[in-house]
């Protein structure tokens, strides 16, 4: 666990780096591809890599990959993100030269899913094998995305093939990341048991539904039929709905200790079905290609970086350690209603597309999130007791 911990500490804070740059690029008018971007492909891109690994060290009851394989994986996505940033930003360099950090990027992602396989091989516990799963075929996803990516760099962008790399960005890697996470991490956010109807077999059958969902999606963008995204994006709502059925509903005492954290998994739920359902309408009633840049925002904000939110408000004071005083002190401290509050006012400012006030009320969020961050510290702590509060580590209790 310890070893798991001081792998995942720098890739968060580098993960941290990235989402302060797109916050302060978005503030200086940079161009929506471009935050876009330095969020997605950078802090979500290294969170998820450094966060899927270290859940399924504790979950697989596994020894922690090779530090030397996690710090090149980790070195290969960042210099990836930020190189694709700015080979495409910066007008002097020729539109090929996108692909050489892009193959970084593919390099990093495959290596991801080669430490996810590897180190789940080795588990003794083999009951959350399909959250692996999950990972594993959103890394995929990404794959193809950041491929997808690579030829429109260089070849030029068609709204086929731009639907085909967001959609697979977007619902693939980190919507499969989230799906599969959800039933399993709320548990563990709210101290409370998995649902009794979160097995792992119902779970493999989703995401089958989820991979179908993506297939007919993406089958539809190429062949340009309203229909086939149509019925791909129902088959995706109906996925993220039944996620929800498996995450365990949260009492009173729950929300109380968890607070926003907790909220921002069930809220940023919300959003997700909300954007994909206006979506989907907008699609066939309008002809128009999916996730414009309007509600690639909103889904951003309101959905994807919400549960992110979430999620490292609660895994912060975990990877700072020190005992049972020391983490209940720091997650006081990332306790924020100030920040979920800001980050909801921002997706609706998204969504009536003032993006101005948008952009503002994120900075807020940002600076809040930042200020907190500081205050815990992403150093270990002198202790090396690593339970939570209840002497429990990152696993949930299941049923």
């Amino acid at each position: 666990m310890q070893l798991s911990h001081a792998a995942t500490r720098p890739t968060v804070r580098i993960a941290l780096i990235f989402v302060l740059a797109a916050a302060i690029s978005a503030a200086f008018g940079a161009t929506p591809w471009m935050v876009v971007h330095l969020f997605l492909a950078g802090g979500a891109g290294l969170a998820i890599s450094s966060v899927t690994v270290m859940l399924t060290v504790t979950w697989a009851a596994a020894p922690a990959p090779s530090a030397r394989l996690v710090a090149v994986q980790r070195a290969a996505v960042a210099f990836g993100a930020a190189g694709v940033v700015l080979t495409r930003e910066v007008e002097r360099f020729p539109d090929w030269s996108t692909g050489i950090p892009g193959a970084a990027y593919i390099a990093g992602l495959g290596l991801l899913v080669f430490l996810l396989l590897a180190t789940v091989r080795k588990g003794q516990e083999r009951r959350f094998d399909v959250a692996v799963a999950f990972y594993v075929t959103a890394a995929l996803a990404a794959l193809v995305a950041v491929g997808v990516g690579i030829y429109m760099a260089s070849s030029g962008v068609t709204l086929e093939l731009r639907g085909v790399h967001v959609v697979l960005n977007l619902l693939g890697f980190v919507g499969l990341t989230m799906a599969g996470s959800l039933p399993f991490f709320a548990a563990t956010v709210g101290r409370s048991r998995m649902a009794p109807s979160a097995t792992p077999f119902r779970l493999a059958l989703l995401l089958g539904a989820f991979v179908a969902s993506l297939g007919v999606t993406v089958a539809g963008l190429i062949v340009e039929s309203k229909g086939l995204i149509f019925v791909g994006f129902g088959g995706y709502l109906y996925g993220i709905i039944t996620v929800y059925c498996f995450v365990p509903r949260p009492t009173k005492r729950q929300l109380t200790w968890a607070g926003p954290r907790l909220v921002a998994l069930w809220c940023g739920g919300v959003w997700w079905l909300g954007v994909l359902a206006v979506t989907a309408y907008e699609v066939i009633d309008d002809e128009q290609p999916p996730f414009l840049e309007r509600w690639t925002h909103v889904l951003i904000v309101g959905a994807f970086a919400q549960i992110i939110w979430g999620s490292l408000a609660y895994l912060i004071p975990m990877l700072r350690g020190g005992g049972p005083k020391k983490l209940s002190e720091g997650f006081a401290q990332t306790r924020s209603w100030p920040g979920f509050a800001g980050i909801n006012a921002s997706a609706v400012a998204f969504a009536l597309e003032e993006r101005t006030v948008g952009v503002v009320v994120l900075m807020a969020v940002v600076a809040d999130g930042v200020w907190r961050t500081l205050s815990v510290g992403l150093t270990r702590s002198a202790r090396p007791d690593e339970g939570g509060p209840s002497g429990s580590t990152v696993e949930p209790d299941p049923a």
